[in-house]
């Protein structure tokens, strides 16, 4: 048998870093379409590559070593970055039965975490429905109500927004009563404190988005 090569994404990491730090969005691209060409696939670059090459830009913007100009562009070029790895990875499929919706709080602006969410379970026969950042709790509501999904996804990045987050789950929990989805949650302040989330009133919280789709897998099954 033919050894099949285990790709290292941090073989591309600092590559990567090194050109959204410099806002080099061509050369950021090159990066990814190396790392996809080695066999990488979606769900290693994500986590191994603009994942992490994210978190170091916002601590570098912490630390003043970048300006929120600079942050704001790396962020960009890895949205578009993203976008152009799941055109790469996804095929299309007529079997998607599980339904996830996912929103950040209506003060909420980080929202690559849950688009990272929505294109991994697209890849696992999921129909997504993805609402991105700052979406008001009545319009989610209403939206749930619409469309009924089995599981909502809510990111709520910073500290003083889980007050938001909480009100936004007890909504769901009334508005749609014995019939209400599974609700996750996600942002830093889930990682280190897991129980956060049912204090908060979710059913779950992951680590990451490859932890949040096996865990839904585990929990939603294929038949609505």
């Amino acid at each position: 048998m033919t050894a099949v090569a285990v790709v290292n994404p941090a073989e591309h990491y600092g590559a990567y870093l090194g050109a959204i730090r410099s806002g080099d969005r061509r050369r950021a691209f090159q990066v990814m379409d190396a790392a996809r060409d080695a066999g990488l696939d979606l769900a290693g670059i994500y986590l191994g590559i603009f994942q992490p090459a994210l978190r170091e830009i916002g601590c570098l913007w912490q630390n003043n070593e970048l300006t929120v100009a600079e942050e704001h562009l790396a962020t960009a070029i890895t949205q578009a970055a993203m976008a152009r790895a799941y055109e790469r990875a996804f095929t299309w499929r007529t079997d998607a039965s599980r339904r996830l919706m996912a929103a950040c709080v209506d003060v909420e602006r980080h929202e690559v975490g849950l688009r990272m969410l929505c294109d991994l379970l697209d890849l696992e026969g999921w129909h997504t429905t993805y609402l991105g950042a700052t979406v008001p709790t009545e319009s989610l509501v209403a939206m749930v109500r619409r469309l009924r999904p089995d599981v909502v996804a809510l990111s709520a990045a910073l500290t003083p927004h889980l007050p938001r987050l909480r009100t936004m789950i007890a909504a769901i929990r009334d508005a749609l009563g014995d019939a209400r989805p599974l609700i996750i949650v996600g942002g830093r302040p889930f990682l280190d404190d897991p129980s956060l989330a049912q204090r908060l009133g979710a059913d779950l919280t992951a680590q990451n988005a490859v932890d949040a789709v096996r865990l839904l897998g585990e929990r939603v099954s294929r038949a609505r």
